[in-house]
């Protein structure tokens, strides 16, 4: 380090350059030297190195490149961008092509079936998605390709976001719906409470009422037997006097 700034000082006084201007330019080479490499290697990629992503099967598939192969080769859900199941249990039993079935499976979106391929398991799927990978290449329409990519993906976006939106307002109308319901019941017991209440005022009361008369009539009975009772003695004793 002390060679490499002395150098440099020697260099500043023999062309009697300003210190700063030399060890700035010794910086600059520097970072030229060090960030080459990868400068080159973005500008030796291809063009097709942006080429990343593809709908085929009604699934979407996604994978990177190294050293001119495509490597990482795995399919996604279009509307949760998850990674999916891939089902091909029955190609080990089956023995012909057209039972042969792969099925790729969402476990995000309610475990539902995305898409299938006949003819093979897991590593014949892939094997033709790279072929249909490179065909769009050679063919330059990757591009093109790239681009309908990309907006299926923002339909689906979209559509997903719809759905949320509207599953929300079914929530809070069912929420607005419960809470009405509610007070409803409220108002209902709070009615039947209040007629409960006046249905035992008025037993109170015929009770209260039946109980008076009662009375009532027991003390009419019992005047009655007096009034019959001195009846009764006074006849005995005309009686006696008429004797």
């Amino acid at each position: 380090m002390e060679k490499i700034l002395s150098l440099l000082t020697r260099i500043s006084e023999l062309y009697a350059i300003p210190q700063w201007i030399v060890n700035s330019g010794a910086i600059a080479i520097c970072v030229i030297l060090i960030s080459f490499p990868f400068i080159a290697r973005v500008l030796m990629r291809p063009k097709y190195h942006k080429f990343r992503e593809l709908i085929l099967f009604k699934v979407l598939w996604r994978w990177k490149y190294k050293k001119g192969d495509v490597i990482g080769l795995w399919c996604y859900c279009p509307k949760c961008q998850n990674m999916l199941m891939v089902d091909d249990e029955n190609c080990r039993s089956e023995e012909t092509l057209q039972h042969k079935i792969t099925y790729f499976v969402c476990p995000e979106c309610g475990g539902h079936e995305l898409g299938r391929v006949i003819g093979g398991d897991r590593r014949y799927v892939l094997s033709l998605v790279r072929r249909d990978i490179w065909r769009h290449i050679r063919d330059g329409s990757y591009n093109e390709v790239a681009t309908a990519t990309k907006e299926a993906l923002d339909i689906y976006a979209k559509l997903e976001e719809e759905k949320t939106e509207e599953k929300a307002e079914v929530l809070a109308s069912l929420e607005e719906k419960v809470e009405h319901l509610e007070g409803s019941i409220e108002e209902v017991s709070e009615e039947n409470n209040d007629t409960e209440a006046v249905t035992m005022t008025r037993h109170q009361l015929s009770e209260t009422t039946n109980s008076t008369h009662e009375h009532h009539f027991s003390q009419e009975e019992r005047s009655t037997e007096e009034l019959q009772t001195v009846v009764d003695e006074d006849e005995k004793e005309i009686k006696k006097d008429g004797v």
